[in-house]
This record gives C-alpha cells, sequence and structure tokens, in this order.
C-alpha cells in the first residue's frame, strides 16, 4: 500500500513537471495581417448592414486583396486575395457597396464576386469569358432593381486581352443568377480607355482613344439599363489629360450627375461635361503665380448628395482648392468658393451625410472640416503630432463626417502616407496605423551584428588610458549606473511576486538576445523591424533617390554596424544599421543577377554573379583578398550548372550538363551557419553510424516539362554523389529544397497520368560513411586527403524516404541554433492553408522501418514505422490560429538560448516567432512559480539564522564538556 502512494506521488509530479513548458502563442511571436497599399477608388467607410449606426472600413490593395477594417483600432476583421494570393498588380481591381442589402461587389481579371460585408463571406461569383479584363463596376441605381429590390443587380465593363474579344458590357443579377443582358463594343482597340457609368434609367459607355491621330473627341454611348439597347452615342469634345477617378475620364460615376473632366498641361484651365448632355463647359484655374503639376478631382459618392466636387490643385510649392457647384438640369457648373493655398502638403476627401456635402482637409500639422455650400470652416482640430519628412506626407485621404448637432461634428481620416503606412485620425488624434508597406517585401537578412556595444567601448577606453586615469573613468560610470539603482529596487518586489505574462514575455526576448530584420522591399525601400521586440519598425529609408526604376535589390548583408544593399545594376547602397541614415552610394562597374559571399584574408570576400551565370569578385567596391581554394556554383542560361574556383584568379573547374530534355533550375547548399554537435549516429545498440559530412556538398534540381532530377554533388569536383528521378511532375510548380548536417529535403507536386490526381510529397535522404555501422569507409585511416584524390570520390550511403503531404510546399528552411546540439525542425510554407510548420527531423527521419514494426532496439532509438501519408500534426503549427498570406521565404537564426532558434518569415504578411524543437531546456517556463521558491529560500534563511544561536550555544557546551 505504501509503495502505491510513492508510485501516486511520483506520477503527480510528473504531470506537474510537464506543465512547465506552456504553450508561448501570441506571446513570444507576432504578424502584422497585410492588405498592401489601399486604392483611393476602391477604399470607403459604410455601415455593413443598413440595421446597425457602425462604419467598417472597406478597401482593396494594388495587390488585390479585398478587406474590412475596424475603424476603432485598426483590426482586420476579414480579408480575401481576389487573385488567390496577392499579386503584384492589382490597381485596376474594383470595389462598390451594393446598398441596403449588406454586401459588397469586387472586380479583378475576369471574376465579379460578392461578398458578406459583415464576415467576408463568399455570397456568389460570376466568371466571365476568357480574353477578358474587368475595367469598372457599378451598381445598378436602386429605382431599378427587381421588384423584391433584395439585391442591386451590377454593370460590369471589361476590355479585350485577345485580339478575337471586344469591349463588352453586362449586367449581372445582384442575386447571383447571371447575365440579364451584354453589349459588345467592336470598335475598340488596344489602347482604348474605356468607363461606364450608371445613372438612372441610362448606363453610359465612355471610350477614348490614344494616340497623335486620336484627335480630342471622347465617344459617349447611351445604354438603356433594362435591356441594354443603344440609345444615344455622340462625341464631346476633351483634352488629352483625364482627371477623372483612378486616371479616367469620368468622375461621380457613382452619384446621379456624373460628369467627364479633362485638361492640358500647365493645367491652366478645365473642361467640364456632365454626362447627358454635349455641351463642354471651360473652368479657369486661379493663378496662384506658379506652376501646376496636377489637379485632382473629389466628391461625394451618394445617390442623394448635392452634385458638387472639388479640384484639388497641386503646385511646385503650394496647394489649394477650388469648390464648385453643378446644375444637373441645365448642365452648368460655377465655383462657389476657393479654399486658401498653404505651403505645407495637403490632401483632401468628400463625404456626405444624406444630401450633405462636406470636404475634409489634412495637412502635416491639422485637419480641417468644410461644407461644400460655404467657406466657412465647420472644425480645425490640430494633428496630435506633426509629421515630418521622416514621417512621410498623407498621400491621399478618405474621410467620414458624422454630425454631433448644435454645429458640433466628428472627422475621421483614413489616411495613407507617402512611406505606405495606413492611419486613422479622429479629430486630429492618431488612433492607429498599420504598416501596409511591409507587404511589399521581397528580400531580408538577419542584423547579427549592428556595431560595437556602448560597455565594451568604454572598457576598451579604459584600457587605452594610464591607470589612474581610468580608475576616475570607471569611477564615474559607477556613479551614472547608481542613479538608476532606487529605480531597479522599487520594481524588483513586484517582479519577482507578482510577474505578468508580459514581464515573463520580456525576460524571454532579453534572454535569446536582441534580433534585427532587415527588410527590401519592392517599393524600393529598406525598413529595419526588432525581431524580438514584436517586429517593432525601428527605422524606414527611401532609396528611390538612389535606385532608378527597373533597378531591384539583390542582395542585403549587415556587419560592422552597416546595412549593404546590393542592387541589380552593380551598385551599393550603404545605411548605418542602428538609425538607417545613408552612409554612401557607390556605382557599380558590373551589373549583377545575384551575389555570394566567400572567405576572404580578413573579411569576406563579394562575388557577383552576372546574368550568364560568371562570378566577378566585386573589385568595384573595395581590393578583393579571398582565399584560395573558395568554389562557387553557378547556373547559365542554358540550365547548366558551372564550378568555378575563386582565389587569386577566377577559374571554371567543371560543368555539369543534365539529360536532354532538363534544365538545371535551382543550386542549394548548407547554411552558412550550420554547426555539426555529433559526427555519429548512435543505435539502439550502442553502435555508431557515421554521418557523411562534407561542407562542399550542393543540391541541383533539374526539371523538364513532366519530369524531375535531383543531383548531389560534391561542389570541388562536381562529381555526381547521388541522383534522383521523379515522373509526372506538375509544370510550374515549385520545388523547394534545403540541406543541412548530413541531409537534404526537398517537395514537389506531381499528377498521376492514369488518375489525373494531384500529390505532394516530400523526400528526404540522409548520408553515411557506410552502410555498416562503427565503419568509417574508406578514408577511415587517413588524417589528411584531397578532394581530387581517388579515394575522395567514394559514393556517401543514402537512405531515402518520400511521404504524401496533404497539400504542396512553397519554401523550405531549417531551424538553427549556435551549437547544432538541439534537435532540428523543417520549415515549411503552405500556401493552401496560409500557414508555416515545423515539421521535426524525428518524424522525417529516413531509417524508419517499412512495413514492420520497430524493433526493441530502433525503438531505443525513437524510431517508429514508416506511413507513406504523412499527416500535419496541428503541434506543429507556428502560426497556430493565425492566417499568413503571401509567404515567399522562411528565415532562421540562432539565439542566446542553445534550445531557442528565431524565426521570420515574410513575403505579403510578415510573421516571427521563437522555436524549441527540444523544449526549452535552458530556460524556465512561464509555469515555474518563483513566488514560492523566494519565499522557500526566505523560509530556509530565517530557520538557519534562527537556529544559529542553538548551534553555537551547543559547540561551546561540547567544548566545555
Amino acid at each position: 500500500m505504501r509503495l502505491r502512494g510513492v508510485l501516486s506521488i511520483l506520477a503527480a509530479l510528473v504531470a506537474t513537471s510537464a506543465a512547465i513548458f506552456a504553450d508561448e502563442a501570441f506571446h513570444l511571436d507576432y504578424q502584422y495581417s497585410l492588405l498592401g497599399e489601399p486604392q483611393p477608388h476602391t477604399t470607403f467607410f459604410r455601415k455593413p448592414h443598413s440595421s446597425t449606426n457602425a462604419s467598417l472600413l472597406y478597401t482593396v490593395s494594388d495587390k488585390a486583396v479585398l478587406g474590412a477594417v475596424n475603424p476603432k483600432d485598426g483590426t482586420l476583421l476579414w480579408r480575401q486575395a481576389l487573385a488567390g494570393q496577392p499579386v503584384e498588380n492589382g490597381s485596376s481591381s474594383q470595389l462598390i457597396l451594393s446598398e441596403d442589402d449588406g454586401q459588397i461587389i469586387s472586380g479583378h481579371g475576369r471574376i465579379v464576386a460578392c461578398w458578406n460585408a459583415l464576415d467576408g463571406k463568399l455570397v456568389w461569383e460570376h466568371t466571365l469569358a476568357a480574353g477578358l479584363e474587368i475595367v469598372g463596376v457599378q451598381a445598378v441605381p436602386a429605382l431599378d432593381t427587381s421588384p423584391d429590390g433584395v439585391s442591386q443587380d451590377v454593370v460590369v465593363l471589361t476590355v479585350p486581352t485577345t485580339s478575337t474579344a471586344h469591349a463588352t458590357i453586362f449586367r449581372l443579377a445582384g442575386d447571383g443568377s447571371g447575365v440579364k443582358w451584354q453589349h459588345a463594343d467592336p470598335s475598340h482597340t488596344q489602347g482604348t480607355s474605356a468607363s461606364i457609368v450608371t445613372s438612372g434609367k441610362h448606363i453610359y459607355y465612355v471610350s477614348k482613344s490614344h494616340g497623335l491621330l486620336a484627335g480630342s473627341k471622347a465617344r459617349v454611348v447611351t445604354l438603356d439599363s433594362k435591356t441594354g439597347h443603344e440609345v444615344d452615342s455622340n462625341s464631346v469634345t476633351v483634352d488629352s489629360e483625364a482627371l477623372g477617378t483612378n486616371g479616367q475620364l469620368t468622375a461621380a460615376s457613382c452619384s446621379t450627375s456624373p460628369f467627364l473632366l479633362s485638361s492640358e498641361k500647365p493645367y491652366k484651365s478645365i473642361k467640364f461635361t456632365l454626362l447627358g448632355s454635349s455641351k463642354p463647359v471651360t473652368l479657369s484655374l486661379e493663378d496662384k503665380g506658379e506652376d501646376i503639376e496636377r489637379v485632382s478631382v473629389h466628391h461625394p459618392c451618394h445617390p442623394e448628395a448635392a452634385s458638387h466636387f472639388l479640384l484639388h490643385v497641386q503646385g511646385k510649392t503650394r496647394h489649394w482648392a477650388e469648390v464648385y457647384h453643378v446644375n444637373p438640369k441645365s448642365g452648368d457648373v460655377k465655383k462657389a468658393y476657393s479654399l486658401p493655398a498653404t505651403e505645407e502638403h495637403s490632401t483632401f476627401a468628400a463625404t456626405s451625410n444624406d444630401a450633405l456635402v462636406f470636404f475634409v482637409r489634412s495637412t502635416e500639422t491639422e485637419v480641417l472640416l468644410y461644407s461644400s455650400e460655404s467657406h466657412g470652416q465647420l472644425g480645425r482640430w490640430p494633428r496630435s503630432s506633426v509629421l515630418s519628412l521622416r514621417d512621410g506626407y498623407p498621400a491621399y485621404t478618405i474621410a467620414e463626417v458624422v454630425n454631433r448637432g448644435k454645429a458640433s461634428y466628428a472627422v475621421r481620416v483614413a489616411e495613407v502616407s507617402t512611406k505606405g503606412v495606413w492611419s486613422l485620425i479622429r479629430n486630429g488624434d492618431v488612433q492607429w496605423a498599420r504598416p501596409e508597406m511591409l507587404a511589399y517585401a521581397n528580400i531580408a537578412a538577419w542584423a547579427e551584428d549592428e556595431g560595437p556595444d556602448a560597455l565594451a567601448e568604454e572598457l576598451d577606453l579604459e584600457l587605452s588610458v594610464n591607470p589612474l586615469t581610468a580608475y576616475v573613468h570607471r569611477l564615474k560610470r559607477h556613479l551614472l549606473d547608481l542613479q538608476t539603482l532606487p529605480e531597479y529596487l522599487q520594481a524588483l518586489p513586484a517582479a519577482i511576486l507578482t510577474p505578468s505574462p508580459d514581464t515573463e514575455s520580456s525576460v524571454r526576448k532579453g534572454l535569446v538576445g536582441k534580433k534585427t530584420v532587415v527588410v527590401g522591399t519592392t517599393r524600393r525601400e529598406l525598413i529595419a523591424l526588432d525581431a524580438s521586440n514584436g517586429g517593432l519598425v525601428r527605422w524606414q529609408q527611401d532609396l528611390t533617390p538612389q535606385i532608378a526604376d527597373g533597378i531591384a535589390m539583390k542582395s542585403i548583408t549587415v556587419s560592422e554596424g552597416r546595412v549593404s544593399t546590393y542592387l541589380s545594376d552593380g551598385s551599393l547602397v550603404v545605411l548605418n544599421a542602428t538609425e538607417g541614415t545613408l552612409i554612401e552610394h557607390q556605382r557599380g562597374a558590373i551589373a549583377i543577377d545575384d551575389l555570394v559571399q566567400i572567405a576572404g584574408s580578413k573579411t569576406a570576400v563579394v562575388i557577383k554573379i552576372d546574368s550568364h551565370g560568371t562570378p566577378h569578385p566585386a573589385t568595384d567596391f573595395a581590393p578583393s583578398h579571398p582565399l584560395e581554394g573558395n568554389v562557387v556554383v553557378t547556373i547559365d542560361d542554358d540550365g547548366k550548372a558551372i564550378g568555378w574556383t575563386i582565389g587569386s584568379t577566377v577559374e571554371k573547374t567543371w560543368v555539369l550538363q543534365p539529360q536532354k530534355g532538363f534544365k538545371i533550375t535551382k543550386a542549394v547548399a548548407r547554411p552558412e551557419h550550420d554547426p555539426v554537435a555529433s559526427i555519429g549516429r548512435v543505435l539502439g545498440d550502442r553502435s555508431v553510424l557515421y554521418k557523411y559530412l562534407s561542407p562542399n556538398i550542393a543540391l541541383l534540381i533539374a526539371q523538364s516539362e513532366s519530369s524531375l532530377t535531383v543531383y548531389l554533388i560534391n561542389a570541388v569536383t562536381g562529381a555526381v554523389l547521388h541522383t534522383s528521378t521523379h515522373q509526372g511532375l506538375v509544370p510550374r510548380t515549385e520545388t523547394p529544397a534545403v540541406v543541412s548536417e548530413n541531409w537534404y529535403a526537398y517537395s514537389f507536386t506531381s499528377q498521376d497520368p492514369t488518375t489525373s490526381a494531384v500529390s505532394s510529397q516530400i523526400v528526404i535522404s540522409e548520408l553515411y560513411e557506410s552502410s555498416t555501422a562503427n565503419d568509417r569507409g574508406a578514408l577511415a585511416g587517413r588524417s589528411n586527403f584531397s578532394s581530387f584524390g581517388p579515394d575522395a570520390g567514394v559514393e556517401p550511403h543514402v537512405i531515402s524516404q518520400v511521404f504524401t503531404i496533404g497539400q504542396p510546399i512553397s519554401h523550405l528552411a531549417v531551424s538553427q541554433t549556435i551549437q547544432g546540439i538541439t534537435s532540428r525542425q523543417l520549415l515549411a510554407t503552405l500556401p493552401e492553408s496560409n500557414a508555416v510548420v515545423g515539421i521535426p527531423r524525428e518524424v522525417l527521419d529516413a531509417r524508419r522501418p517499412v512495413d514492420r514494426d520497430p524493433t526493441s532496439t530502433e525503438r531505443e532509438e525513437g524510431l517508429t514505422r514508416y506511413s507513406p501519408v504523412l499527416d500535419f500534426d496541428p503541434k506543429w503549427s507556428l502560426t497556430h490560429s493565425r492566417e499568413v498570406i503571401g509567404i515567399k521565404k522562411v528565415m532562421a537564426s540562432p539565439s542566446l538560448l542553445e534550445s531557442t532558434s528565431m524565426v521570420f518569415a515574410f513575403g505579403h504578411d510578415v510573421f516571427g516567432t521563437q522555436i524549441t524543437p527540444s523544449m526549452a531546456f535552458d530556460v524556465l517556463g512561464k509555469g515555474f512559480n518563483k513566488p514560492q521558491l523566494v519565499l522557500t529560500v526566505v523560509a530556509l534563511a530565517a530557520g538557519v539564522m534562527a537556529v544559529r544561536p542553538l548551534v553555537r550555544k551547543k559547540t561551546v557546551d561540547g567544548r566545555w564538556q
């Protein structure tokens, strides 16, 4: 009975000890759920349903991502990628709100989709014929809807993408039942701009050809809204520069009085034409004594709003605005008033409350509210923080005005800055900011060394002076440190007795060390993120003055406190890693396609790879002194792999030509930091299977139309160590691969030719020196050898296994720690489920027994029976319940703790976390009872102090006796 009691107590203790490794989700990881930069013509405040009073902020970004944002705190409520994944250029996407039915309509490519405005669920979807592209979507006015009035019909304008198609206008049923009618325009030619407007009982189709022979006429076709029949067609005189919404001629297309606006540089006058009237009106802009660079129009988007609009005039040094009123009956327009010019950068937004129209002006220092009826200010709010060049300036704004009664108003402004930050300002106060510029990240690097430590500099200074001066300097330094002692002592009891989850997380972050990631974007910006502190943006630098159009960032390296960015034209931009300030910009002589770093006599040497796969030492920046014996593998235009030996000279060593019909598309080497903790694998019977370890192995991926061949090569000699071929490869799919220690893995998607079933596989291969335990192979007795010797070509013993997975993998990486003692995880990106998983290396063990259960010795190794299907355990998900879309690359970096690896993923969303593949064996978890430990130590100290006199008395009495 006593034995049972002891065992039950031990079992309880074991269960309790397991709780110290608590889940750190949403404490140590972070994510930026991004949309991309919102487009002004697809961004608006709207109520998700007529029964609610709260508005949401809807947008479609220029990456074709539709989303709804909570205006209160900026949280993303839902989002949908209209193209399946974020795209690089989705500026032609369309978005409208269907009035009073809680639905929004999007158009992208040739797909029109209806979404529930509250939760983002798909209501219906319609795909148009091939060869067409959507350029306009409008809702049919409510007075012309079906009798039940449930859903508004939609009018869609498409332009041809092939020579056989025509520009076509479709009317789609609001219930998703399909096309009601369509009207084709055979006269539409390549380069012709087209737009549509729905107004009352008519639909206006406006087109204008470009070029020298196009003239100054726009064609306006009037269609009957119910039948689609052509009612009228006429030509309208317009100027060459379109000033309407989204660069079109048409403006106010969502109101009852749409019109055409055009002009010609230098914008001295504006040509106005009300649709339905062929009489153009010329508007003269005020002469402010300076050249006008741009004119834009702002108007309300509501059928009941008054026909008023504002022209925002941007000069070289000043901005001003002019407000006009339109008479819908006569087609006349008159100027109502002007807003004063200001030297500050400013933007305007138009909004309405029923028939009342408001204009909101946002500048660097304040937000102002005007009525369209008069120039008097209805409200003026200073900004809580004045914008500067470092913060960027307002690029465009969307506004919402709420009437509080008694001439009191509340204004919310959704503002996109030139830095790519989307923020909301409520009565001048910034409520939130979303770093949407991170959605364009396409290259990144860990900042392992940001410069010398301040304490190290102080110690070096004390070593360089005489002892007396060093003593005085150290004394002053210690006195300065004592100034923070009272605050530290005051906060110490609370930190010990009642630690918060945030406190514990910050302590953990301090243990793993300070990590920074420098990200390069397609917007030609460099952004530094604090990866150990929630991914906070530390600095942002715009490199547009240094990077011309068409030039891309190819590589980022961080060393000695300097961020070096190499560009495709061969030039170099260097920034300060701490502050992001520009240090230098050097022009290069050699255009590059890729860049690698090799070992040098003093520092690493940069090698540029041109578009033909030829390496060139970067002597245009600094003297090149590479060490002898460096090897670089490149891929040329013909799909051949070439090995180069780089030292004092660059020499071609070998060429590997794949079999006919194949091209080598990718070369993968071991990571730069890939320590090996053990040279062998201890088996269950205590024998050792020695690993095949070589820093010179590389993996080459060769593809044909339907096949895949993987070559494992010796990069020094070009000798092929192992090959594997797979048939039925799905064309134009990713084949990610990774090499680490003595193993490599790759994944591909194939299709069965008989059943047409598509499946994805992941292949793991392990390399050993011999198939026999305790055998070192042919090189066992040699203390040194040459890679070109006769015995160096001995092929490793390769063990491979293939696993079928439920979805394709787009990118592979491997976790990294300082010493390599911690077991590794294979980091895989899953684009279909928008997740990143960490597959334990033990699960992908190539030695798992096939068609039998493991023996006792194999079970002691941790081997399990091989199963051809690998199900992703939900516990492997590094992103947990988060959805990360558009991930292009996952990077890993060691931390100060051997148990912990830092992970950073980027592409569209940004995600970062800390993983512990072998559990957190060198750090206490959140379940550790710190107060109990402190009380125990205090109780022991009190007990020692209490019994100390008794022990002393007993000792003295013993000596006297």
